[in-house]
């Protein structure tokens, strides 16, 4: 297999993209975002990072925004107003990536998708989507590297915190080891760095685990002033997704993650890829920066 020193990344400006694009970069790697939105990207992202224009529902524009890459970092979602009939990044667009991939001979292919995709017993569609994009990833016949993790800090700044108040949504159930985004981001460069790491998959975990409820009180306590935690009970939330898309999504993620039953097995991971040290006080003292 061929070395890989360029880098083309779809998500490059979303909550996990930018330490991931930050990561790589520092690690040597030339990076190239592929963007709705050139102008955009520009603003959010640091001037080592090139930036082009490609959409996932547009395989030509893949395909030339690929051209020339040794590697490709994927970051894909489920948007939370989106339904099961719409076109989604990891399954319509997914089949144009691997094609235009094929088509560029990218060497590898990294893609971040989550623990939780074998909740049991779960039929929520979104989780079926994940599982089918691990099966298209796998087939694909391009070398990968596939990523599970559960929790990352960036969640507790951008999906609970408004202002001075973190909205808590539910009880956790179980502890998750949270990671912060610039430790996995470090663990990708290492990966993209390794010929060993084509076509393995590893569990990503951090240094603590810590419940959500433990978590969330220890990111409010770190800044001065602290945070307000405010609770709402996961119950009010689905009453409200009867009404809202965007609720019913955040009801069936959180029942998804505060009843998942975590164990430690990042053991392989931390040896080949590097141990993750950022606390949580450390990480809500840095802060934490992206574009939507």
């Amino acid at each position: 297999m061929r070395p890989i020193r360029k880098i083309a990344m779809i998500g490059a400006t979303g909550m996990l993209g930018i330490p991931i694009a930050l990561a790589l970069v520092e690690a040597g790697f030339e990076v190239t975002a592929l963007v709705r939105d050139p102008e955009r990207a520009r603003r959010a992202l640091p001037a080592a990072i090139t930036v082009a224009q490609a959409d996932v529902s547009d395989e030509e524009s893949l395909r030339q925004g690929l051209a020339g890459q040794d590697g490709l970092y994927l970051n894909l979602s489920v948007g939370p107003n989106a339904r099961r009939c719409d076109f989604h990044t990891e399954e319509q667009g997914l089949q144009h990536i691997i094609a235009a991939a094929k088509d560029a001979n990218v060497a590898r292919i990294a893609y971040l998708s989550a623990l939780v995709h074998d909740t049991p017993r779960s039929r929520w569609w979104v989780l079926g989507l994940w599982r089918q994009a691990l099966g298209r990833v796998k087939a694909s016949g391009i070398p990968y590297t596939i990523f599970y993790p559960t929790n990352f800090m960036e969640t507790l700044a951008q999906r609970h915190t408004a202002g001075r108040y973190f909205l808590m949504l539910g009880r956790s159930q179980y502890r998750n080891y949270w990671i912060a985004g610039s430790d996995f981001g470090a663990q990708v460069a290492r990966s993209f760095a390794l010929p060993s790491s084509a076509n393995r998959e590893y569990i990503v975990q951090g240094p603590e685990a810590l419940t959500y409820d433990e978590a969330a009180m220890r990111y409010c306590r770190a800044p001065l002033p602290p945070r307000r935690l405010v609770r709402i009970p996961l119950w009010m939330v689905r009453v409200g997704g009867l009404f809202s898309r965007t609720l019913h999504f955040d009801a069936r993620i959180m029942e998804t993650v505060l009843r998942y039953p975590e164990v430690f097995k990042a053991q392989e991971t931390w040896a080949e890829l590097g141990t993750p040290t950022t606390t949580i006080e450390q990480f809500a003292k840095r802060g934490v920066r992206s574009v939507s």
